[in-house]
């Protein structure tokens, strides 16, 4: 198993905080996010061999942080005009070697027994939801729904819908978070959606279920063509334990309520 973490975005939104390094970077309470991330993998017994993150903005940074240590470094030099999609794939080689890799953006906190769930996770295609998404929205805007995605799933929990705005609640029955896992077909089908995405927007034509191309693809967009193609992609369901850090109200946030627990 390898982890693979996104962390090539310029977090312009958390500005002061990211003028000087990545967004991963930016402490939370004296912690930096990538430093609580690597040690939740640690504690779970992931070794720093088997991490690879993928940087961009800032990796000079990011690099002299880590020069010492043996997790792997690639960079997404086009960071400036692609998303997370595109940063991924700058690690299409390692997902091409290997059958079993867990996905996880660089802006996000996790414990242990969130990271667990994901470890844990037996199916092709795995995605941690959080059930317990609207207290914390709540929390983060004053309409959960200006900034909730749609999040649906059947009976079995195999994800229906997944990233789309939307201004019914019913159609948010929980929250992606961003981590996720692929083995075996589940990780060929995800290498061959995006091969497809790609030639889709070189022809000229649209995505599944959004108006941007293959160079500005979100995830989620990854996921619903997954989904659309008629992939089964399992929910797995957490109640919170996490937190996203995009902005510096996430932050002021992040920080009051992990220094109260």
């Amino acid at each position: 198993m390898k982890i693979i973490i996104l962390a090539a975005g310029q977090g312009t939104r958390l500005r002061p905080h990211t003028d000087d390094r990545p967004k991963c970077m930016v402490e939370i309470n004296g912690k930096s996010i990538i430093e609580r991330q690597l040690s939740v993998m640690q504690s779970c017994g992931i070794e720093e061999k088997d991490i690879t993150i993928v940087t961009g903005y800032r990796n000079d940074v990011l690099k002299k942080r880590l020069e010492n240590r043996r997790i792997h470094i690639i960079v997404n030099d086009a960071y400036e005009s692609t998303n997370m999609v595109c940063s991924l794939m700058c690690a299409e080689d390692l997902m091409k070697s290997e059958e079993d890799i867990i996905i996880s953006y660089g802006d996000i906190i996790y414990n242990e027994s969130v990271f667990r769930k994901i470890l844990d996770a037996e199916d092709e295609m795995s995605v941690i939801v959080d059930d317990g998404w609207y207290e914390y929205w709540s929390k983060r805007c004053e309409n959960p729904l200006d900034d909730a995605e749609t999040l649906m799933f059947d009976k079995e929990s195999f994800l229906t819908e997944i990233g789309q705005k939307t201004t019914e609640l019913s159609k948010v029955q929980s929250q992606y978070i961003g981590l996720m896992r692929f083995k075996g077909n589940g990780l060929k089908a995800l290498l061959d959606i995006s091969g497809k995405a790609k030639k889709r927007s070189e022809e000229g034509k649209p995505l599944w279920r959004t108006e941007r191309n293959y160079s500005k693809m979100y995830m989620t967009d990854l996921l619903q063509g997954l989904i659309d193609e008629g992939n089964r992609l399992r929910a797995v369901h957490i109640h919170r334990g996490w937190f996203e850090v995009d902005d510096c109200d996430d932050l002021k946030l992040v920080e009051s309520q992990m220094a109260a627990e």
